[in-house]
């Protein structure tokens, strides 16, 4: 049986990534392209994070955001509501950023969408780097984008 040898250098996808036949198990990157590949992996975790729904995986029940359509949209409550629920999310489950702020970042432009930026910390090979992800919940079709 051949021995497994780990690099530190090689950057793994998530584990879906992986199952993704045409993609490769491991791509090798450079320092300088290694923050911007992790935290595009963590953008990509967290808009599927975000547009799960709680309740609705059987193994992970609380997974998700909470319903949030009965309430009013625009309200301080109701935005701050939202703000803490993605929070809670981002920090149980994706353990690679710290979150340290999720803040209500209204558009005047377009009051159908909610826009939201998380505030964190991302600890890459023993530094803490500062990082902000936008959010933002298209009112058409109830759908996170991350930025």
């Amino acid at each position: 049986m051949g021995r497994s040898v780990f690099n530190s250098d090689a950057l793994h996808g998530s584990f879906f990534e992986r199952l993704e036949p045409d993609l490769p198990t491991t791509r090798t990157i450079d320092d300088s392209h290694q923050l911007v590949a992790v935290v595009g992996a963590i953008k990509r975790h967290i808009e599927w994070l975000l547009n799960s729904r709680e309740g609705n995986s059987q193994s992970a029940p609380e997974l998700g955001l909470s319903d949030f359509n009965d309430a009013t949209g625009g309200s301080t409550d109701f935005t701050l509501k939202i703000a803490n629920n993605i929070k809670e999310t981002i920090q149980r489950y994706e353990p690679r950023v710290v979150v340290q702020d999720v803040e209500y970042s209204p558009n005047p432009d377009n009051p159908l969408e909610l826009t939201f930026k998380v505030v964190g910390q991302l600890t890459l090979r023993q530094h803490n780097k500062e990082v902000l992800i936008e959010l933002v919940l298209n009112g058409h079709n109830k759908h996170y984008d991350v930025y």
